[in-house]
């Protein structure tokens, strides 16, 4: 019935409980019909049990008793009998031989104990089967109490089938008129009352779920427990609303603030790269200034001319392509997620990091996969995640140590792990390492946004990094990114 609805659930419900009800009603007056007609039978047998007493005599038995058995069964009994106080027949109509056990049984009974018999059976629980019957055993007293005999009576009470039977018709009219009148007035007043507030407050809880509620559209339709349902509802959709409202303003505060501290870190990150810059392209700078005095001496031969030409066409590629690389990263800007190549990616950051102060005195290695699949994220994003992470595991050794970059893949995600031989993290920095302004270096020399900035931009791409340490035996920091999947049709 549920997948009919609730106002067909609950009016074939009301249906079965009034057809019960009924049902039960019927039954109970139709007992209380069978006790009264037995009782009523009962009496009128004992009436004429007290003529049958009135005019039996010891000395002439035979007097007057076909006459009191004939009147017997006339009143609806069909086996009568008399006895004598030894029990010895006198009497018998020979009616219905079935019940002979039960009339001596009774007979028995009353001789035994000077007083009236009765047997009603088989007592059944509805109008069905067989027909209850009566049994009568009613002593028979003459002067100063002596029994002078007993009548004995059977009656089939076969008037109470008569009478279901004529008014079985009248209860089925009468339980067809009371469904009736319970499937149109319930469905009436189940679909005013309650079916259809609910339906309409269903629908409210649907446009919720789905975002075209409008707050205000919904009245109570009355001052009920449904009616205070539907105020209820209402206040907390509005306060949903409004709590929502709330929350996306706080989001778009959040995403901005974000995003400004993505984008301060990174110039912190570039101000480092450029002290570092400074301070490495000196040198070569100064190499070049004195290769171009040599070149307009004029005093150097054709060989030493194309070898110092060679030397600063070398010396100025190498830091073409390190200004080129800090200019690339300064002004990217995070936009859509697309393939990346991380082998590439990691060779810029790595030649970024080679010019710095922290760098200097480390010992190098690189494992870079061939035919790596590109990772879906953002080159200018991958670079300052690596730079970070180089630059940590630098400072972490301070001049001594191995420093290893590797790519790799592993499953649907491909990855940059960079490890280190330095102190290690104990467990407890481990759990929060990646928090806001955590630092476990001096005063000025970092400001704890590294990692954390690091971490929100790994998971803008749906990538993550993990973190393998333990103390004196160096730590393994991974950038781990989601393979890129070209859309169908070929877009990214």
């Amino acid at each position: 019935m549920k997948s009919f609805g609730l106002r067909v659930e609950i009016v074939v419900s009301l249906v079965l409980l009034v057809v019960t009800a009924a049902g039960l009603m019927g039954l109970l007056v139709f007992k209380h019909a069978q006790s009264e007609m037995a009782a009523v039978q009962i009496e009128a047998g004992l009436g004429l049990a007290r003529v049958a007493e009135a005019r039996f005599r010891p000395d002439r038995p035979e007097e007057g008793l076909r006459e009191i058995v004939g009147g017997l069964a006339a009143i609806g009994f069909e086996r009568v009998w008399l006895v004598d106080p030894k029990g010895k027949v006198l009497v018998d109509s020979r009616g219905a031989d079935a019940a002979g056990d039960r009339l001596e049984k009774l007979t028995r009974l009353a001789l035994a104990e000077r007083r009236v018999q009765t047997d009603v059976g088989p007592q059944r629980l509805g109008p069905w089967g067989e027909s209850p019957t009566l049994v009568l055993a009613a002593p028979l007293l003459g002067e100063a109490g002596r029994i002078k005999g007993v009548v004995a009576m059977y009656s089939p009470l076969s008037q109470i089938r008569v009478a279901w039977e004529r008014t079985r018709m009248i209860l089925a009219v009468y339980l067809l008129l009371d469904t009736v009148i319970v499937v149109l007035f319930g469905s009436y007043l189940l679909s005013r009352r309650l079916v259809e507030p609910l339906k309409r407050l269903g629908e409210r809880v649907k446009d919720l779920a789905e975002g075209r509620y409008h707050p205000g559209r919904l009245e109570a339709s009355e001052k009920d427990e449904i009616g205070r349902l539907e105020e209820s509802f209402e206040r907390m959709a509005a306060q949903i609303i409004h709590q929502q409202s709330r929350l996306e303003e706080n989001l778009e505060s959040l995403q901005r603030a974000q995003d400004e501290l993505v984008r301060s870190a990174k110039l912190a990150t570039v101000g480092h790269l450029a002290a570092g810059l400074a301070h490495e392209l000196g040198n070569p700078l100064a190499s070049l200034l004195g290769f171009v005095h040599l070149l307009k001496s004029g005093r150097l031969t054709p060989d030493e001319t194309l070898d110092f030409l060679g030397r600063m066409e070398k010396e100025l590629g190498r830091m073409d392509g390190i200004i080129r690389s800090l200019l690339n990263f300064a002004r990217s800007r995070p936009q859509g997620a697309g393939p990346v190549d991380l082998n590439r990616s990691a060779a810029e950051a790595l030649s970024l990091a080679e010019v710095q102060k922290w760098f200097t005195g480390l010992e190098v290695q690189t494992r870079y996969q061939k035919d790596l699949p590109p990772a879906k994220a953002e080159g200018g994003a991958v670079t300052q995640v690596l730079l970070n992470l180089l630059a940590n595991a630098g400072r972490a050794m301070n001049g001594q140590g191995r420093l290893t970059l590797a790519t790799g893949r592993e499953g649907e995600d491909v990855f940059v792990a960079v490890e280190d031989t330095g102190p290690g993290i104990s467990l407890e920095d481990q759990k929060r390492i990646f928090e806001p302004f955590f630092t476990t270096r001096a005063p000025g020399e970092g400001t704890g946004l590294g990692l954390s900035v690091s971490l929100s931009l790994m998971e803008s791409f749906g990538g993550r990094i993990d973190v393998v340490s333990q103390p004196g035996q160096g730590s393994t920091f991974r950038a781990v990114w989601p393979l890129y999947q070209e859309a169908p049709g070929g877009g990214g």
